[in-house]
């Protein structure tokens, strides 16, 4: 066992991660639980790509995605849902949402 040091922030943000995860297995967690599922979820996105769905989200504050996580789940379910793979002719140009299914 290994002690690390962070910032209140990432303890905070972490603690909260540790919530929702006992909140939807009805199990104890703990701090390490949170860091193996990051871990194993993680997906590096390169930082022109951040910049451009952050771009989008705040073109579009009418739009009801808040944050990045809402935005890329949305897109990848939307590619998934294409099984042929190919890319449909419409796209949204630079900063422009076309829509976003309710949950």
């Amino acid at each position: 066992m290994k002690t690390i040091r962070i910032s209140d922030a990432a303890h905070r943000e972490l603690t909260r991660l540790l919530g929702e995860m006992m909140v939807k297995t009805g199990k104890p967690k703990t701090y390490n639980d949170v860091i193996n599922a990051l871990t194993a979820q993680s997906v590096i996105i390169p930082a022109e790509l951040l910049e451009n769905i952050d771009a989008a989200i705040n073109a579009n504050k009418q739009s009801s995605y808040k944050t990045r996580e809402q935005f890329i789940e949305d897109a990848v379910t939307a590619l998934l849902q294409n099984p042929s793979g190919k890319r449909k002719k419409e796209s949204a140009s630079k900063g422009e949402i076309k829509s976003k299914k309710t949950k």
